[in-house]
């Protein structure tokens, strides 16, 4: 199951970075002074190369998914730096990282990478006003500070509701796994009572009408009840 999920979460990170990839040549995002974003995009699929050579491990030891949540935030907070921090369009990319946590490890994973995003984001605005100058025209402090209101509300809200998807999922899954483990027994229980009988068996409808009679036990290969 875990690794199922890893493969579909490697399989859509490497198509996330080649939406980005082509986005950002469609909108030359790569201009004069904006190389990194295009370093960060092939970190990223290095590092996607390392997760695939790494995928017995990580099915073992839960902390290297969990870094591998974390490379992610940071690799988007450095996308987002470069391309305008507070006034950036890629802020919402956030959500990728936080919503595959919370699908594999559920809401406290969710929460983590949420917090561990929105701390970087706020260090990069922080960082941005703080600086004497900046490349990019900033807005007022007091849009800066709805804007990470916003993103911080937005944070959270995808923790929560990816993590209680994953989690009620999990709990269909071993309510699943207990039903056909009790019908299991029931049925192996049923064919023990059979096999004991030393006479016939009889089944009947709804209104008492006999429908078959099998007089010898080994003969019987059905059983009906009203």
């Amino acid at each position: 199951m875990m690794r199922r999920k890893l493969l579909w979460l490697l399989a859509i990170r490497a198509a996330a970075v080649t939406g980005l990839l082509g986005a950002g040549i469609l909108a030359d995002v790569g201009g004069p002074g904006r190389d990194p974003f295009f370093y960060l995009l092939g970190l990223t699929y290095a590092l996607t190369i390392v997760y695939v050579l790494t995928l017995r491990m990580a099915e073992r030891h839960a902390w290297l998914v969990d870094f591998q949540f974390a490379a992610d935030a940071i690799i988007v907070s450095g996308i987002v730096l470069i391309t305008g921090g507070v006034t950036s369009a890629f802020s919402p990319l956030y959500a990728l990282p936080i919503i595959a946590a919370g699908s594999i490890r559920f809401r406290r994973g969710g929460v983590i990478t949420a917090l561990l995003s929105a701390g970087l984001y706020v260090a990069i605005v922080v960082a941005q006003y703080a600086a004497p100058e900046s490349p990019v025209p900033l807005p007022p402090p007091r849009v800066a500070l709805i804007t990470i209101g916003l993103n911080f509300f937005g944070f959270a809200g995808v923790a929560m509701l990816s993590g209680e998807l994953a989690e009620r999922l999990r709990s269909a899954d071993r309510e699943l796994a207990r039903t056909s483990t009790e019908l299991a027994e029931l049925q192996a229980f049923n064919a023990y009572i059979i096999d004991s009988l030393t006479s016939g068996l009889a089944t009947v409808d709804q209104h008492g009408v006999v429908i078959s009679f099998n007089p010898a036990a080994e003969a019987i290969t059905g059983v009906g009840a009203s």
